[in-house]
């Protein structure tokens, strides 16, 4: 690896710990990082405002590929948003609550949400039994989601959404419903990504975090030889794969490490992606 010019992160199971933050000496190390004029970028699958409610206000970073390439921007600068067919959703989210799978719709603007209706069956698949497969990341963001963050609506307005997000504590059930996506796409391209086993995500045709990312290299005239990117998920294959130099946590499953070119010694409940960049830079 040499002459690394930006860093690529995922938040979830990379960046976060398992309750949704940034440790103190992670933060403090990408301070360093940065004023040694690395530029730092978010690639997540969340949204804008996901993003703006963990990320620490005095913790800058140069660029954000939001809900996997969903929207692009930096701080001054908003490079593209998408929206998805507000007919596609209704048929998809028809689906989804026929079979009482949960989802999350997310917006651009605003705040996730879901019909009211259908909390009991969300509460209900949050009593199930916890797999090992399932990260105590995800379990925190959906406990919590469904008592903070979901706005509970009557009526659904689908205008402007950025993604939808479907989730199950069994693998069976969300393997099934990624199927059934599958039969849709065949009719009306788009794009799902998994950050999980136990989830998967509704984004318009052709965008990711590959995508994204290529936006902001662009924008900052960074060759993509000079990326390195750090992630754990199926959503961080797209910018794996654009990266000059991937890194996969030790926390990603067997598949997703064997397309990195390097994996973490430790895991993110281990804080492993500091110790990852703080050998790299010898700090």
């Amino acid at each position: 690896m040499k002459n690394i010019k930006a860093i690529a992160l995922d938040m979830d199971g990379t960046l976060l710990t398992p309750q949704g933050q940034i440790s103190e000496s992670l933060i403090n190390l990408l301070e360093r990082i940065r004023e040694k004029g690395v530029k730092l970028f978010i690639a997540t699958g969340r949204t804008q405002k996901e993003i703006q409610d963990v990320l620490p206000k005095h913790l800058p970073f140069d660029g954000y590929v939001a809900a996997n390439g969903m929207k692009v921007y930096t701080d001054s600068e908003q490079l593209i948003q998408h929206s998805l067919d507000p007919s596609l959703l209704q048929q998809i989210i028809t689906n989804a609550r026929n079979q009482e799978v949960y989802y999350e719709i997310h917006p651009n603007r605003g705040s996730r949400f879901a019909l009211i209706e259908d909390k009991p069956y969300f509460i209900r698949e949050l009593e199930n039994q916890f797999p090992e497969t399932l990260l105590k990341n995800e379990i925190h963001s959906r406990m919590n989601a469904i008592r903070n963050n979901i706005h509970w609506v009557k009526d659904l307005n689908l205008n402007d959404i950025a993604k939808v997000y479907f989730f199950s504590t069994n693998i069976n059930k969300i393997d099934k419903w990624k199927k059934d996506l599958t039969e849709i796409q065949q009719i009306t391209p788009f794009s799902t990504f998994s950050s999980s086993l136990h989830n998967v995500e509704v984004m318009v045709n052709n965008v990711s975090k590959g995508s994204g990312l290529a936006l902001l290299l662009d924008q900052y005239g960074i060759d993509k030889k000079h990326l390195l990117s750090a992630g754990d998920g199926e959503n961080d294959l797209p910018m794996f794969k654009l990266s000059g130099h991937s890194v996969a946590m030790k926390n990603a499953t067997t598949s997703i490490q064997q397309q990195a070119d390097e994996v973490t010694t430790h895991t993110y409940e281990q804080d492993g992606l500091y110790y990852f960049l703080k050998e790299l830079f010898n700090m």
